[in-house]
C-alpha cells in the first residue's frame, strides 16, 4: 500500500507531462504577454499565475546551456539577456545539480515534469533511506518520504532550483545517520555528497538551512551516543567537519565564481527584520493548500495573502497532521522507537523553525545579529526554511503512524484512574482541536479582510475557504477514524479476534491513501499542464529580429511587447534580462530617463515612453530596435483630422481614406457608442485590417491588429511608411473583420483618420505585426571602434556624460586612467561572436579602443594577437581593449583563473573521496590476510 501510494503521488500528481500529452512548464501564462498573444495564442487562460520567474529565467537559461552542450560547449556566459550575465559559471540556475539531468537528455518541453519526478525520486528515496536507518519500518518510511516530496516548499517552487536543493535535505541526514552508526571512513566520504549537491543547486539560504540543521542535529546524537565518555566526540567531530570541507571542495568550481559574481553584482533592498515572516494564518494551509485561494485564473478567486503562494504556502497534509499529534501525544514511545536524543532533536527543531517562519520576534532578531548566522538570516527571507521544517514534520508523521503499527496497549491496572501518560494525550488531543478551531475562525476573518482589501468577491472567497477547511475537516475525522481503529485493533483483548488484522490493514492504508491522495490533488491543483504548442513559440517578431538584429541588440516596452527575460530562449540579445546585475552595468542604467531596473534583478522599460526609446545609454549598448506593444502609444506627431458626427465601419467592407503625404508611421481612429462584445475583447477573428498605397497602387504597408477597443479612446495602427520620399501622397484602406459594425468618429461621411507622422526623433518603424518595432537611428555597433578616449574619475559623472547626448560617437568614456586613443579611424570585423568569446579583426590607423558593448568587466580576459591585453572598464558598465595601429586580432575571453583552480581543487577532492572507499577495502584485506600471531610458549 504505501509503494503504490509512492506511485499514485507521483504519477497521478504529475500526470499527463510525464507521457508528453503537455509540459510541466508554465508556459500557457507566457503566451498571455506579448508578442504571443497577438501572434494566435490570444484567449489563453494560465492555469498558473505564480511561477513567471520560471519562463524569464530558470527555463531560459536551461534551454541555452543544452543548445551549447548538444554544440559540444559547456556556456560559462550567457550573452543574451541583460547585456550578459554568468551561465555555467555560477550555481544560480543548478546546471550541475543532479536533478538537472533531464534537461540535457531529453526535449525542454519534457525535461521538466521528470525533473519533478527525479526530485520526488529523490525525497521519498532519501527520507526512505534515513528512517529506515533510524529503524522505522518501510510503510513508515514511505509515508514520511510522501509528505516531505508533497509538502508545501517542494510542490509550490516547480521548476526553481530552490526544490533541488530541498530534495537532498532527507539524504543529507540519512548519510550523517549512517556515519554516526557505522563510523566508518567510507560513509564519512559518502556524506560529502549531498553536501555538493546541496550547494550545486543554485539556492545558498535553503543549503544554509539545511546544513545548519544537520550539524545541530550530529551533535545531538553523537553526544548523545557518548555522554558518558564525551572525549569519544572528537574524531567523529573531525570526520564529519571532513566530510562537509570535501562537500564544499567539490562544489568549489562553482562556489569560486559564485563569490566572484557575488561581490560585483547590485545586490540592494533584502535586508530582513523580525517582522518578516510568514502570516501566521498561513498555517492553516498545512491542512489544505486552497483556503486563501488559488493560482488558477480559471477560479475567481485568487491567493489573498500578503505573501504570495510559492512562498507562503505550509501544505503537509490534515492526515499528516493528525499523525503528527499521535507522536507528540506519546512522546516516551516516539523517544524508544528512535535513536537516542532523535526524537527531541527532530521534536524541538521542528518547534524552533516553526517559531521563527511564523512569529518571528525576538528570536528571529537574535539570530538575524549573531555573527556566524547573520548572513544566513538576515539577507534570507525566513519563510524558505519551509523546506527543512517540511522534512522535520515528515519525521514525526512517520514517527506517529509507526507508533500506531507496533501499538500494544497495556491493560489497564486501575479502571477509573487515568495515568499521567493518558492525562498528557488526551491534553493534546484537546489542545490540538481548539487550537484548530481558533486557527479556523482566525482564517476566516483573515480571509474575509484580504479578499476585501484585494478587491475580490468577499462572498466567493469566503466560500471558497469554507469548503476548503470543511474538506481537510473531513479528512482530519477520517484519519482520526483510522487511528483510534488501530489503537482499539492492538488492544490486547480486541487484537487477537477474528478480523481484527484487516481492521488494522484497512485503517492503515486509508492513512496512506489519504496523504497520497490529498498531496496528488495538490500537486494537480497547483502544477501547469500547459500545451506543448505554447513552449516559446517562435512568434513572426521573432522571426523579424532573427533576421535583422544581427550582433546587436533590442530593448522592449513591457509585457505587452517581448517579456523581459525570453530573449535567451531565442539566442537575441537584448538590454531586458532577468538576472543579478553587474553593480557597474545598473549604474549605466540608472542614465535611462525613468529607471530601466523597476526590481533588482529585473531590467524593462515602460510602454510609450519615448525618452526611454531615445536615450543615448541605450546606444551605447548597441540598441538597435525598440520594440513596442501593438497597442501602444505610437511615437511621433499626431496630425489629428477633423470631426463631423459619426460613421460605420463595416464587417468585411473596406474604406479607402486618404493620409497626409508620407512619410507615415501610423494611423488612428476614436471608436464611439456601444462596442460590440467581440470588438471590445481581444479574440482571434475579430481584427482591424490595413493596407497603405501610394499613388500607384503599390502597397507600402499592410497590418492586422487585433481589436480590444474602448470607447472614445483613440485605436493606435502603427505601420512601416515612414520610409517612403517625403511628400508622397497615401491612402489607407481600412477593413473591420468583426460579427458587428463598428461606429467611430467620422470626416465628411468616412471615418475620422489621425495620421502619426515622423518627429525627427531617431526612430523609424520597420516592422509592424504582433509588435512594433522601431529602428533606433543613432544606435551604436555593439562592438565598435573608439578613435578618442576621455577617463572621467566619478560613476556619477561617467553617467551624466553617457545621457547627456553630447559625447561624440566616437570617444568611450574610461573609469581608470589609459593610453590615450590617436583620433584615428579603424576598421572593425567580428568573426566570431559566441556565448564565451568574441573574435575581431581590427584594422586601426592608429591606436584606439575596441570597445565591447557587453557587461563583462568580471570574469573575462584579453588578448590582442594572443597576447594578454588589460581589458579596462568602459562606459560605466562595458568594457574596452587598447589595441595600437596597424591590423590585430582582439580576443574577448571568459576565462576566471580562480574558477581553473577552483575546478582542479574539486577534481582533486573527487579522486580523494573516491580514494577513501577503495583504501577502506584495501586495508581491509590486507588485515584479513595477515597471519595469525603464534601461540605463546608454554613455561
Amino acid at each position: 500500500m504505501a509503494v503504490l501510494g509512492v506511485l499514485l503521488f507521483a504519477l497521478w500528481g504529475i500526470g499527463g507531462p510525464l507521457v508528453g500529452s503537455s509540459t510541466l512548464a508554465p508556459t500557457d501564462e507566457l503566451v498571455t504577454q506579448g508578442p504571443w498573444v497577438s501572434d494566435g495564442f490570444v484567449g489563453t487562460i494560465p492555469s498558473n499565475t505564480y511561477l513567471d520567474d520560471t519562463y524569464t529565467s530558470q527555463l531560459p537559461s536551461e534551454m541555452l546551456f543544452k543548445q551549447q552542450l548538444d554544440h559540444g560547449k559547456v556556456a560559462q556566459w550567457n550573452p543574451y539577456g541583460a547585456a550578459g550575465s554568468a551561465l555555467g559559471a555560477i550555481p544560480d540556475y543548478a546546471l550541475y545539480s543532479p536533478l538537472s539531468v533531464p534537461f540535457y537528455v531529453m526535449p525542454s518541453w519534457l525535461a521538466p515534469a521528470y525533473e519533478r519526478l527525479l526530485e520526488i525520486v529523490c525525497s521519498v528515496g532519501g527520507a526512505f533511506l534515513f528512517l529506515r536507518r533510524v529503524s522505522l519500518s518501510r510503510p513508515s518510511a514511505l509515508l514520511g518520504g510522501i509528505v516531505f516530496a508533497g509538502s508545501g516548499f517542494m510542490v509550490a517552487w516547480l521548476g526553481f532550483p530552490q526544490t533541488r536543493v530541498a530534495a537532498f535535505i532527507p539524504a543529507l541526514f540519512w548519510v550523517v545517520e549512517r556515519f554516526i552508526q557505522q563510523r566508518r571512513a567510507r560513509d564519512a566520504a559518502l556524506a560529502a555528497l549531498p553536501v555538493a549537491a546541496l550547494l550545486l543547486g543554485g539556492f545558498p539560504s535553503v543549503a544554509g538551512y539545511a546544513l545548519l540543521t544537520a550539524t545541530a542535529y550530529a551533535l545531538v546524537r553523537l553526544v548523545g551516543e557518548h555522554r558518558e565518555d564525551l572525549r569519544r566526540l572528537l574524531r567523529p567531530v573531525l570526520y564529519l567537519g571532513g566530510s562537509l570541507a570535501a562537500g564544499v571542495g567539490l562544489a568549489l568550481f562553482q562556489l569560486i565564481p559564485f563569490l566572484t559574481f557575488f561581490k560585483s553584482w547590485m545586490v540592494v533592498n533584502r535586508d530582513q527584520t523580525s517582522a518578516d515572516t510568514l502570516p501566521f494564518a498561513s498555517v492553516l494551509t498545512s491542512i489544505s493548500p486552497w483556503p486563501f485561494g488559488t493560482v488558477d485564473a480559471h477560479n475567481p478567486v485568487q491567493f489573498v495573502l500578503d505573501r504570495n503562494m510559492v512562498e507562503a504556502v505550509s501544505y503537509i497534509g490534515a492526515a499528516a497532521v493528525v499523525l503528527i499529534l499521535v507522536t507528540v501525544a506519546m512522546p516516551r514511545r516516539s523517544r524508544a522507537t528512535l535513536p537516542t536524543g532523535t526524537w527531541v532533536f527532530i521534536t524541538a527543531a521542528a518547534a524552533a523553525w516553526a517559531e521563527l517562519i511564523y512569529l518571528g520576534g525576538p528570536p528571529l532578531a537574535a539570530v538575524q545579529k549573531l555573527p556566524v548566522l547573520r548572513s544566513l538570516f538576515e539577507q534570507n527571507f525566513v519563510g524558505r526554511a519551509r523546506s527543512i521544517l517540511g522534512f522535520l514534520l515528515a519525521v514525526l508523521v512517520a514517527v506517529g503512524f509507526e507508533l500506531l503499527l507496533r501499538a500494544r496497549q497495556q491493560r489497564e491496572q486501575q479502571a477509573k484512574t487515568w495515568s499521567r501518560r493518558q492525562l498528557w494525550a488526551s491534553a493534546v488531543v484537546a489542545g490540538g482541536a481548539v487550537f484548530g478551531i481558533a486557527m479556523a475562525y482566525h482564517g476566516r476573518s483573515t480571509m474575509r479582510e484580504a479578499a476585501k482589501a484585494g478587491g475580490q468577491n468577499v462572498e466567493k472567497a469566503l466560500s471558497l475557504y469554507h469548503t476548503e477547511i470543511l474538506y481537510a475537516a473531513g479528512i482530519i475525522a477520517v484519519a482520526i477514524a483510522c487511528v483510534a481503529a488501530l489503537l482499539v485493533a492492538a488492544h490486547p483483548k480486541i487484537g487477537t479476534r477474528e478480523g481484527a488484522r484487516y481492521i488494522r490493514f484497512g485503517a492503515a492504508g486509508t492513512l496512506i491513501v489519504l496523504a497520497a491522495v490529498q498531496g496528488a490533488q495538490f500537486m494537480r491543483g497547483y502544477y501547469p499542464h500547459s500545451p506543448k504548442s505554447t513552449f516559446f513559440p517562435v512568434t513572426d517578431t521573432h522571426t523579424f529580429l532573427a533576421d535583422n538584429l544581427g550582433d546587436e541588440r533590442y530593448a522592449s516596452a513591457g509585457g505587452a511587447a517581448i517579456m523581459f527575460g525570453t530573449s535567451t530562449a531565442y539566442d537575441l540579445r537584448s538590454v531586458n534580462g532577468h538576472t543579478f546585475l553587474n553593480a557597474n552595468l545598473a549604474t549605466m542604467l540608472q542614465g535611462v530617463p525613468d529607471g530601466a531596473i523597476p526590481y533588482t534583478t529585473y531590467v524593462d522599460f515602460k510602454p510609450g515612453d519615448l525618452k526611454q526609446a531615445t536615450s543615448t545609454v541605450l546606444d551605447r549598448l548597441g540598441t538597435k530596435y525598440w520594440v513596442a506593444g501593438p497597442g501602444d502609444t505610437i511615437f511621433g506627431t499626431v496630425n489629428t483630422a477633423p470631426r463631423s458626427g459619426t460613421t460605420q465601419l463595416i464587417p468585411g467592407k473596406p474604406v479607402t481614406v486618404p493620409l497626409l503625404s508620407g512619410p507615415v508611421r501610423g494611423i488612428q481612429f476614436t471608436p464611439q457608442g456601444a462596442i460590440p462584445a467581440d470588438i471590445a475583447a481581444l479574440t482571434d477573428d475579430t481584427t482591424i485590417e490595413v493596407s497603405v498605397h501610394d499613388p500607384s497602387g503599390k502597397q507600402i504597408a499592410q497590418v492586422s491588429r487585433l481589436t480590444g477597443i474602448q470607447t472614445g479612446v483613440p485605436f493606435p495602427i502603427a505601420l512601416a511608411a515612414d520610409a517612403v520620399p517625403a511628400g508622397t501622397p497615401l491612402t489607407a484602406t481600412i477593413t473591420l473583420h468583426a460579427k458587428a459594425p463598428l461606429t467611430v468618429d467620422a470626416n465628411a461621411g468616412l471615418p475620422a483618420v489621425d495620421t502619426v507622422t515622423d518627429a525627427a526623433d531617431g526612430l523609424r518603424v520597420v516592422y509592424s505585426g504582433s509588435t512594433v518595432i522601431y529602428q533606433r537611428l543613432n544606435a551604436l555597433p555593439r562592438i565598435r571602434w573608439a578613435s578618442q578616449s576621455a577617463v572621467v574619475a566619478a560613476p556619477d559623472q561617467r553617467v551624466s556624460m553617457l545621457a547627456s547626448g553630447t559625447l561624440p560617437d566616437d570617444t568611450v568614456v574610461l573609469s581608470d586612467p589609459g593610453p590615450a586613443a590617436s583620433g584615428q579611424s579603424a576598421t572593425v570585423q567580428v568573426s566570431d561572436d559566441g556565448t564565451d568569446s568574441i573574435t575581431t579583426d581590427v584594422d586601426a590607423q592608429g591606436s584606439g579602443y575596441l570597445v565591447v558593448a557587453d557587461a563583462d568587466q568580471v570574469g573575462w580576459q584579453a588578448t590582442v594577437d594572443g597576447q594578454h591585453a588589460d581589458l579596462v572598464q568602459a562606459d560605466e558598465g562595458l568594457v574596452a581593449v587598447n589595441v595600437p595601429a596597424g591590423r590585430h586580432t582582439v580576443t574577448v575571453h571568459y576565462d576566471l583563473p580562480r574558477q581553473t583552480a577552483a575546478t582542479a581543487v574539486s577534481e582533486v577532492v573527487a579522486l580523494g573521496l573516491l580514494a577513501v572507499p577503495v583504501g577502506e577495502w584495501w586495508l581491509g584485506r590486507r588485515r584479513r590476510r595477515r597471519p595469525a600471531d603464534p601461540p605463546a610458549a608454554e613455561a
